[in-house]
């Protein structure tokens, strides 16, 4: 079991919502080359947690997930959660 897998496993959904209340403030998403006007405007941020974006984001145009504070912090592995889903999703784990 990896360091995400601990983390989940030990949070109820209560501690879950105060970690991505606490983490938001740290995404990156903003200054990604994928992230686009759209999801600005409807101030959508945090996929990894959160999930893929809603209508905004569809096309993968670069990365930077593994440069996130929240990737280290987190023990996150995947990317392009914009489009793809959070990381318990991309794991199959939900």
């Amino acid at each position: 079991m990896d360091k995400f897998e601990k983390m989940m496993s030990k949070m109820t959904e209560e501690e879950r919502k105060k970690a991505i209340k606490a983490n938001k403030k740290h995404c990156i998403c903003p200054d990604c080359p994928t992230y686009n006007e759209c999801a600005k405007e409807k101030g959508e941020l945090f996929y990894c947690a959160l999930g893929k974006s809603q209508a905004c984001i569809t096309k993968e145009s670069g990365c930077i997930c593994p440069a996130c504070p929240i990737t280290e912090t987190m023990g996150l592995t995947k990317d392009y959660f914009c489009v793809r889903g959070t990381e318990s999703q991309q794991r199959g784990m939900t």
